[in-house]
């Protein structure tokens, strides 16, 4: 066991109480890792240590990494500043707050660039930020400071939720939601939960106007979210060998096959799901029990 997982053990301790023993085939994904492609892991992990509590390991035992309560975060080194543009189906990343407005002066005397100012969205406080290669992080009031969503964009709400829903087993908040009248709506949107972390999904905002939350020209086509300084999402389970099956069988789009990635460590393959999102399906087992696997 590495020596500074010892500052998480009280946490992950909490967690593994009654925590069920499910084999492979009962089994839902568990949430695993959001990847970045970044220009300078050191300095990213000293970002999102200092201004978000995220706690550094050896993951693996292969790469240094961030540790988000029940998920990590994994960097990729990249030569040259990444694609950051909001054109794939990932939106965003984002965090939890509790005193917004007094936590917004405080991200600001810390230097991190921001991207939207604070403002009010009915009785809650948002704010969007700029990571170190400009990926774009919200923190909203949530309550706590946790790691909390992964928010990303869809041609149709309902065909990207069910996808995730025939593949993954995770249960939508709502199971099928009408597009809205825009001019009277805010978003279509639907979301659903994976361990502790909230996948929302916005209906594309390819229109005109465009909703108040969107302040660029209408996104008309997605960009595959390979490459971009947020690459992809990670979803595990124990044994992947029989969820690749299942998903083979089912047309899914494999990008790449069942493989042990040396890189860091860990056996994995990658689907394509909707809206050119690329998601890594890992064999691990869920957090806490993983964290302690050599």
């Amino acid at each position: 066991m590495h020596a500074r997982l010892s500052r998480i053990f009280a946490v992950v301790a909490m967690l593994a109480a009654g925590a069920p023993d499910l084999c492979a085939d009962d089994e839902r994904a568990h949430f695993h890792h959001v990847h970045l492609n970044v220009v300078d892991p050191a300095a990213s992990s000293e970002f999102y240590t200092r201004i978000f509590g995220a706690v550094p390991v050896s993951y693996a035992n292969a790469i240094p990494a961030l540790f988000t309560e029940r998920s990590f975060l994994l960097f990729n080194k990249v030569s040259a500043a990444p694609p950051f543009a909001l054109e794939s189906g990932i939106w965003h990343i984002g965090w939890g707050g509790v005193d917004m407005p007094s936590e917004y002066e405080w991200f600001k005397k810390q230097g991190v660039s921001i991207h939207t100012p604070l403002y009010e969205l009915g009785d809650i406080h948002v704010t969007y930020l700029n990571g170190p290669d400009k990926e774009l992080i919200e923190v909203n009031t949530m309550g706590h400071h946790r790691f909390a969503h992964v928010h990303l964009f869809a041609e149709d709400v309902n065909r990207t939720v069910q996808w995730y829903v025939d593949h993954l087993g995770v249960t939508p908040r709502r199971p099928n939601v009408s597009k809205p009248d825009y001019a009277k709506a805010r978003a279509w949107a639907n979301s659903f939960v994976v361990d502790n972390v909230q996948i929302i999904v916005y209906g594309r905002p390819d229109f005109t106007p465009p909703p108040p939350w969107w302040r660029w020209e209408p996104l008309l086509e997605f960009q595959p979210t390979k490459g971009h300084a947020i690459d992809h999402i990670a979803f595990s389970y124990r044994n992947i060998e029989p969820v690749f099956e299942r998903m083979r069988a089912s047309g899914a789009v494999i990008a790449e096959p069942i493989a042990h990635r040396p890189e860091v460590n860990h056996t994995s393959y990658f689907v394509e799901g909707p809206d050119k999102v690329l998601i890594e399906i890992v064999q691990a087992k869920p957090i806490p029990e993983g964290m302690w696997d050599e």
